[in-house]
Parts: C-alpha cells; structure tokens; sequence
C-alpha cells in the first residue's frame, strides 16, 4: 500500500513523501472474527504510537483481504465510535481483497480442512445475512458508508475460495462503493467474452445500475481455475495496480456522490437514476446449488433493460458483448457448458 501512495504522489502530483509521512500498522491476530476484532484492538490501544497515528492521520489507507474484510469492517467501526477516528478532518479508503463478506462458496462446506475449524466453520455463517455474525457485520458496514468512508472491493476472477458475489458485497448498494475485478496477467485477454461481461457488469453497478444478479449465478461458472491452475485467492494481494485502485479511488473521487466511479469514458446514467446516500442492505441468503436456467433469463434482463439500452456507452457495449460471444471459441469444458447455456439467446438477444 505503501509503494503504491508513494507511486500515485510522485506520479499524479509530482510529490515525494518524506520517511515520517506515512506510519504503516501491521495488525495481525488469529481465531474468529470478533475473537480478532478484540485481539486487535487490544495492539492498536497498546502502542501509543500507532494509536497516535490513526487519530492524527490526514489519510488512512487500510488494506484486508479474505477473512479480514469483515473484522476490518468491523473494528474500523469500533474506532469511530470510541473518538480515535475523526471523520470530519481524515479521508479514509478500506480495501477489501477477495473479502469473504457473503461467505465462500457453499460448494466448500464440510469440505475445508483447516487447523482453526472453529474460525473456518464461522466463515460460512456470513452466507445467511440474517446469521449473528452477519448482522454485526452490516451494521457496522452500513455504519462506516454512511459516515462517508470509501470501500473498493475487489474480487479475484477465478478464486477458488470466495466466489466473486461474496468479494464485491453484491447485497450491498452504496455510492460509495467501487467494485472491481482482478485477472491474472496470463489468462487476460481483451476479447474473451466472459471476461468483458464480468466488466461490463462491474461497471454497471458502479454507475448505480443493478446487475439484475449476474455475478449471483456467473459465480458458480467462475469458480476456480477455469482459465489456468495458477492464480486466484492468494494472488490477488500481491499486485501493485490493486492497491494503487484504492488510492486513486480515495484522492480522485468526491465522497457521498451517486456515482463516484464514473470517467470520461464512462458517461452518467440518466437523470434520476442514483444510488442513495444511505446504504441499502439487501438481504442475501447462498445456496449450495443454483438453478442453472437462471442465467439465460438473468442476461435477458440484463440485454433488454431499457435504463441500460438508453446510455450510449452500455449500449455500445452491449453490441461489443454479441459480436465477442459469436466468435467466442472457450476450450475448458465448464466454459463450453457456459455458452451452451446461453445459445438460445444468441438470435434473440445477442442479435443487436
């Protein structure tokens, strides 16, 4: 996180940071997530320099990943209700990678093999929004969203742990928001048509449009490594360009805006159409097994959406998404399930 604040300044604003400017606080503690929460807390109260840092900083930039999206969430709450966070002065960005917030994939119950069964078994729990844990975990969600803290949230393409619903926190809408996706540089390609659908889809969300929920029932087609054997869960946090995301998304976006996402390239929706100010928690329940005829009708409403079809961009994009799924050639057999899925809409649909 650092390397990246250090590159954005110098190459953004011409700046350089002197050794004193910036504090890093590695935070680390085991066991389940409230059990992390307080073991953490209890390091950050007990080194006055760190707890002097937070409370002083003009800028906390806080990177989680996996499991440590929800005691971050969590215990960044717990900061600004005790006064050691003032978010009237500070400009805050949480960064969540491959975050477990709607739990990992319910295909690995029973299944996960890990030496804290206990912490492991309580991740599942975040699959059911109505769960104890998940409850804590919303509130102090909606919490820090709504007192004007930024998230990224960015999943991993192919994870074989958290499908990409959980990491970009698909039951949750805010303008505060920015999702994104991370692709292995050895499986991207500009052309691959479920590449550019999951793309496109992100960026419809973060203009404050709904999905009609694709990543839902894409998830279950992503999981794993259904482009190449390397890769996923534990990759993602190794990449400069994510955490250079959550910087850019801090210093170049204005807070509490219907769509703090959108460039030049990306036009704003329709007047009227705005994500409120105050977050909206859908409630969210996984299910071990989808209906696999959903996601033709899902796409179907996604093609057909008139809010979608009316904004140049999307529209255009759209067009792209039909010429790429007619030339598209997968090779790993799920991939050719996948289309086989969506054949019949290719005359109907995808006829632009």
């Amino acid at each position: 996180m650092v390397a990246a604040l250090e590159q954005y300044l110098e190459n953004e604003h011409q700046l350089t940071l002197s050794d004193d400017a910036v504090t890093v606080i590695p935070l680390e503690g085991e066991g389940k997530v409230e059990e992390r929460i307080s073991k953490l807390y209890h390091q950050l109260v007990s080194n006055l320099e760190w707890l002097e840092a937070i409370s002083s900083a003009d800028v906390i930039l806080w990177g989680t990943h996996s499991q440590g999206t929800p005691v971050s969430v969590m215990l960044l709450h717990q900061l600004l209700q005790r006064g050691h966070v003032h978010l009237h002065r500070q400009s805050i960005c949480l960064l969540a990678m491959a975050g477990i917030g709607h739990g990992p994939f319910p295909s690995l119950q029973g299944s996960l093999i890990y030496f804290e069964a206990d912490a492991a078994r309580e991740l599942f729990e975040f699959m059911d929004s109505n769960s104890a844990i998940s409850l804590k975990f919303r509130e102090s969600l909606e919490c820090i969203l709504n007192r004007g803290i930024k998230m990224v949230l960015v999943g991993s393409l192919q994870d074989q742990v958290v499908p990409l619903y959980s990491a970009i926190l698909t039951g949750i809408s805010h303008p505060n928001i920015y999702r994104a996706v991370y692709i292995d540089k050895h499986i991207y390609t500009n052309d691959d048509f479920l590449i550019n659908l999951v793309v496109f889809a992100l960026r419809l969300r973060n203009a404050g449009i709904p999905d009609h929920g694709l990543f839902i029932h894409i998830s279950e087609v992503l999981a794993g490594s259904i482009y190449a054997l390397e890769g996923g869960h534990s990759t993602i946090y190794e990449e400069i360009d994510v955490y250079q995301l959550a910087v850019q998304y801090l210093f170049d976006t204005p807070t509490l805006t219907p769509s703090p996402t959108l460039t030049a390239s990306s036009p704003p929706p329709p007047s009227g159409h705005q994500l409120p100010e105050k977050a909206q928690m859908d409630p969210f329940k996984a299910k071990l097994r989808l209906n696999p005829y959903y996601l033709p009708w899902t796409l179907r409403g996604l093609f057909e959406d008139p809010l979608i079809n009316k904004i140049d961009w999307a529209s255009s994009e759209l067009g792209r998404l039909h010429e790429l799924f007619l030339a598209w050639a997968p090779t790993s057999a799920r991939l050719r399930e996948f289309k086989f899925r969506l054949e019949p809409l290719k005359e109907h649909i995808f006829a632009r």
